[in-house]
């Protein structure tokens, strides 16, 4: 399979917006996302092996991937396209760090510990899309508020697939645990579960906010596909809110092709709901959340 035809079948939503970027762009986007992807599987699926030598695999590969002269195929590849594009390889060993952490069964206790994570499997992402989109060194701090922004979507469209699977990324903190998450029986855990949910759909919006006002600075051939992109996720979060609390329980939340169109036009005619989207207190509220995460490269101007 081609890295685009991988993109395509495993990531749905950025695959329709990456339609839209650069040719280059797209390419490379498209060896990232496979490279993100093997990773994340090693990771996370059990069937692939016990999880000792799944880790071993992770760091043959990252060790592959910065030090691109081994007979590896795809960390040939990808590691001469980080170094020509300058993608920092610290960033790189964070990604693999927070993965390798994620592989026995995960639970958070605090906000800070849920930041932290969604920096590590997708801030850090958001790092390394930056030179391939063309955007500057300083806009790299956008493109982490959105990483940790779709993760945070992720989590809350994943709740009880996690929950099964002995995994739990909202902080214990609010109230969560496994056993409320993955079944709530009663009128009153199903409420207090869909709270959760619904406080980190909130959080992953402000994320959101602080991130597009970074679109600026992604070079106009690229700009409309990750506006597309951060469209298309936050969309999956408020089809989770409308949809409500009993039928979240029912099946996991997805878009259909006609929402999906809807969407994409609505960003053709810059009409996107994201747009309209009120920043409260962005530097505030949102420095607040992510200066008190270590590696997220936010403070400061």
């Amino acid at each position: 399979m081609t890295p685009q035809s991988v993109m395509d079948m495993h990531a749905k939503s950025f695959a329709w917006a990456a339609r839209f970027l650069a040719p280059e762009a797209k390419l490379d986007a498209a060896q990232l996302y496979v490279f993100a992807r093997i990773a994340d599987d090693l990771a996370d699926e059990e069937e692939l092996g016990p999880v000792d030598a799944r880790m071993l695999e992770l760091q043959r590969l990252e060790n592959n991937v910065l030090s691109p002269a081994s007979g590896d195929e795809l960390a040939h590849k990808v590691g001469h396209l980080m170094q020509a594009k300058g993608v920092d390889s610290d960033v790189v060993r964070q990604f693999m760090l927070c993965l390798r952490q994620d592989a026995r069964q995960y639970t958070v206790q605090t906000t800070e510990e849920l930041l932290h994570f969604a920096y590590g499997v997708a801030g850090t992402v958001g790092q390394m899309m930056c030179p391939i989109l063309g955007a500057p060194h300083h806009a790299q701090r956008y493109a982490v508020a959105l990483g940790v922004g779709m993760q945070l979507t992720n989590i809350a469209r994943d709740v009880v697939e996690d929950a099964q699977r002995g995994r739990c990324y909202i902080p214990a903190q609010w109230g969560a645990s496994i056993a409320t998450l993955s079944a709530p029986s009663g009128e009153q855990h199903i409420q207090h579960s869909f709270a959760l949910i619904k406080k980190l759909l909130s959080l992953a919006d402000d994320f959101y906010a602080y991130g597009q006002t970074g679109f600026q600075y992604i070079p106009a051939n690229n700009r409309r596909a990750i506006r597309i992109a951060t469209t298309l996720y936050r969309a999956i979060g408020q089809k989770i809110l409308k949809n409500g609390a009993h039928a979240y329980w029912r099946g996991r939340t997805s878009l259909g092709r006609m929402e999906k169109t809807k969407l994409l036009m609505s960003c053709y005619c810059g009409d996107d709901a994201l747009s309209k989207h009120v920043v409260r207190d962005v530097i505030a509220l949102d420095m607040k959340h992510m200066a008190a995460v270590s590696g997220f490269p936010l403070a400061g101007a």
